[in-house]
């Protein structure tokens, strides 16, 4: 993929349960240019995720990490392959 895709550094994120409806809330905290401190981000929405979409998520993200901490990218990597 060679498209440039617009990113929007994480600066914190916010997730927890919400018991009493069955679901994981999620706010991600954003940066929206290089010069932003992180006590300076931009607060984004909440996602409400019900518990097969988080553990799907979860599953993602450990796959994600585990390729980039287990194949060196000399090219800097690729995004969403």
């Amino acid at each position: 993929m060679n498209e440039e895709i617009p990113l929007f550094p994480v600066a914190t994120l916010t997730v927890g349960p919400v018991p009493r409806m069955g679901i994981v809330v999620m706010r991600p905290d954003f940066l929206t240019t290089l010069m932003q401190s992180p006590a300076q981000a931009q607060p984004g929405r909440t996602y409400a995720l019900t518990v097969p979409q988080a553990h799907y998520l979860v599953e993602q993200i450990q796959k994600s990490l585990a390729m980039l901490e287990n194949s060196p990218s000399p090219d800097g990597g690729n995004l969403l392959q």
